[in-house]
């Protein structure tokens, strides 16, 4: 499904003259996901602000995700500068050289008081705000953190800045609520959404632009991790 962007079109400006495309553009933007994090259990936890580095598995998956993109050339690279993204980053480009730029606007979603504490953990402490979360996922707002309606705020022009100043073939190593509220932002749906597909570690989201068209070509795709 190819969307036209609406409000949300990025383009390069020497690419218009007048309503005549000059200088056609076709491109890949991977959105990666970083690697596993240290956390302590495999229990769901909010994992958002809190800058964890990767665990032995997460060094692991980001190793494979290297022989996978090994051969592929891209313009730039970014990442949110949490650890976790940047060392996903620098595993994958371990043995070429490449320039990296930080992007704090791609930072997680900020839990605030509800970080690192696991669903089970929400669900029996405060059982009302869990069930308004659920009801609202676009702009419930833990004590202390963000809602996701904030994060696709800070996120999407962040993303629109970096189409509209690159041409080619693009990485950003980042997070999951961050890439969903892009990847929604970019089908048109509603932020409600947000936990209806997963994105798994190292998983690679791959969106296609075609001159100021925007389409997902494979979602959480994670071959041979």
């Amino acid at each position: 499904m190819t969307v036209t962007m609406g409000p949300a079109t990025v383009f390069q400006e020497s690419h218009l003259s007048g309503k005549k495309l000059i200088n056609p553009m076709e491109r890949n933007i991977y959105l990666i996901r970083h690697g596993r994090p240290a956390l302590p259990d495999h229990q769901l936890r909010f994992l958002g602000s809190t800058d964890l580095s990767l665990s032995e598995e997460g060094i692991n998956q980001a190793r494979k995700l290297r022989h996978i993109l090994e051969g592929r050339d891209f313009e730039r690279v970014f990442h949110s500068g949490m650890k976790r993204a940047l060392q996903t980053a620098e595993l994958i480009f371990e043995t070429r050289p490449v320039n990296m730029e930080i992007i704090p606007e791609f930072r997680e979603i900020a839990f605030g008081e509800w970080e690192n504490l696991s669903m089970r953990e929400i669900s029996q402490q405060d059982p009302a705000a869990f069930k308004a979360r659920g009801e609202d996922f676009a702009n419930f707002t833990p004590p202390g953190g963000e809602n996701f309606t904030d994060l696709q705020e800070r996120a999407y022009p962040a993303f629109e800045k970096i189409l509209s100043s690159t041409t080619g073939d693009i990485m950003i190593v980042g997070h999951a609520g961050v890439f969903k509220s892009i990847i929604l932002r970019i089908l048109g749906l509603s932020l409600q959404h947000i936990f209806s597909f997963r994105l798994d570690y190292c998983g690679i989201t791959l969106i296609y632009q075609q001159n100021i068209d925007l389409s997902l070509r494979k979602l959480n795709w994670t071959p041979e991790i």
